[in-house]
């Protein structure tokens, strides 16, 4: 699933979830899991746009309020020191019914300032090279 995009070298909180609990049986309805650690998980990484694979299990980690299943987590400056794509995976067979897969743009400050930001673009006005 595409998340979004992150400004280059910059700290951001992003939305995760829907988590969601393996269910016990098949009847069983699936709940959102509340409160959930991320050294719950067996499998919870970033992988960057040149490969590397980092894990987030230290990373700042807080359940939204009244928002049952969903998750913020913080990705540092360090993680997004990369353009191109950052995929976020976290999943555990054991407890988590679906992994949660997101990928990310990381683009530069500039564009992602022109996009985003409050400041606008700055383009020549006049005819350039006749």
């Amino acid at each position: 699933m595409f998340a979004g995009e992150l400004r280059h070298e910059t700290e951001r909180k992003v939305r995760i979830g829907v988590l969601l609990a393996h269910p016990r049986r098949y009847e069983e309805p699936i709940d959102p899991i509340w409160d959930a650690e991320l050294n719950w998980f067996y499998w919870r990484y970033i992988v960057k746009a040149d490969g590397t694979v980092i894990d987030i299990v230290n990373h700042e980690w807080s359940m939204i309020p009244n928002c049952a299943g969903v998750y913020f987590l913080t990705l540092t400056a360090e993680d997004t020191n990369q353009l191109g794509q950052l995929t976020l995976y976290i999943h555990d067979a054991v407890s988590l019914g679906r992994p949660i897969l997101m990928h990310f743009d990381v683009v530069d400050k500039n564009v992602y300032d022109a996009k985003y930001g409050f400041e606008r673009l700055k383009v020549e006005t006049e005819p350039q090279g006749e």
